[in-house]
């Protein structure tokens, strides 16, 4: 585990190595779980998948190939997350996020009818407002994630 120096000027934060055994690419603030199953060995991350929602690994804090180690954040504000909007409901600050199957972006608690205390959520909320989407597209947004 890395933890940030203390700088009173700056949000602290933890971050954690990872592999990406994912077959793809990571950028910078999506959303990586922990590869379970028979090869789990608490370093390789994969894409979010129904089986592994709750295991939520972290953010990705720059690019990761596939194949290549690097840091997630695990713990404290980031302002590049990469959230997915709602079409029919606008973020607001305090909502939580989820980690959405066969997709590295998050989503919020809302969507899909996912209920507040299924396990996969706590780990994430929104520190900003945005409005819906008719067309979601992924952008950075202002988090604070708890996965430690």
């Amino acid at each position: 585990m890395l933890f940030q120096r203390v700088n009173r000027t700056d949000a602290e934060k933890v971050f954690v190595v990872v592999y990406n055994a994912s077959g793809g690419a990571f950028t910078t603030g999506q959303c990586m779980v922990w590869d379970v199953g028979t090869s789990a060995d608490g370093i390789r991350v994969t894409t979010p998948a129904t089986a592994s929602l709750s295991s939520f690994a972290g953010l990705a804090t720059a690019g990761i190939a596939n194949g290549a180690y690097g840091l997630a954040q695990v713990y404290g504000y980031t302002a590049s997350a990469s959230v997915k909007p709602d079409i029919t409901t606008a973020l607001a600050a305090g909502v939580i996020f989820l980690p959405v199957n066969a997709s590295a972006d998050l989503s919020c608690a809302g969507s899909g009818g996912i209920a507040a205390a299924d396990g996969k959520t706590g780990f994430m909320f929104a520190m900003q407002t945005n409005t819906t989407m008719t067309t979601p597209v992924a952008s950075s947004h202002k988090v604070f994630i708890r996965a430690l």
